[in-house]
């Protein structure tokens, strides 16, 4: 592994069993051990920052991929919306523009608990529309609260690298683009970047993957 070294996870908590069991059952491939993934830092930081070039700049991917990843990711994010609201999640949907938690640990605590979650509803998205609400539960329950972990940048490329094993090979790019492309952005700048649809260069993927 070249360049500095990433820090494991900073926010860790209790997993969430129940969700964890049903990401190992909806998995198209065998994911890292949750030990692995609560205390492993896997993203190192000089490719965080490449990740933040592609996000915040002009999209090259050629629209028709675009389009075709976006629409196996809305079509998956439906099916597991639905499975998680089958694990007896209830979500509460509010318009503000602050966070309705003042941690992850207090989101994941709720979802542990009660299995409720409380969720600021976000603008719509340029080609997932309204499911972006819908995928950002699925991240949080299949996710986050799955394996404990918080919104830090390992500990979301941790639970980024959890939840791609639930969509397909078609769909992930698409994915990769909602939930490291923006998160990171936000999390290495501290701005909220604008919405966009792409699809991540392999290379960048490649630089991702290599840890």
């Amino acid at each position: 592994m070249s360049g500095e070294p990433a820090t494991s996870p900073r926010e860790v908590f209790p997993e969430w069993r129940r969700a964890q069991l049903e990401v190992d059952r909806l998995a198209h491939e065998t994911p890292l051990a949750p030990r692995v993934l609560r205390t492993t830092g896997l993203l190192r930081p000089e490719v965080a920052e490449r990740v933040t070039d592609w996000f915040t700049g002009t999209p090259t991917a050629p629209p028709d991929d675009v389009r075709r990843s976006y629409r196996a990711l809305e079509h998956e994010t439906a099916r597991l919306y639905e499975i998680v609201r089958g694990l007896g999640v209830q979500v509460r949907y509010v318009h503000s523009e602050s966070d309705p938690y003042d941690s992850a640990a207090e989101l994941c605590a709720e979802l542990r608990k009660h299995g409720s979650m409380t969720l600021a509803r976000d603008e719509l998205h340029p080609l997932l529309g309204g499911a972006l609400d819908q995928l950002r539960v699925v991240h949080d329950v299949l996710g986050h609260a799955a394996l404990g972990l918080g919104f830090d940048l390992q500990s979301e490329y941790a639970t980024w690298l959890q939840c791609r094993t639930l969509f397909s090979r078609e769909a992930r790019p698409a994915a990769f683009c909602e939930l490291v492309g923006a998160v990171t952005a936000f999390i290495v700048t501290g701005e909220k970047p604008g919405l966009r649809a792409d699809l991540p260069p392999a290379e960048l993927v490649a630089a991702c993957d290599a840890g």
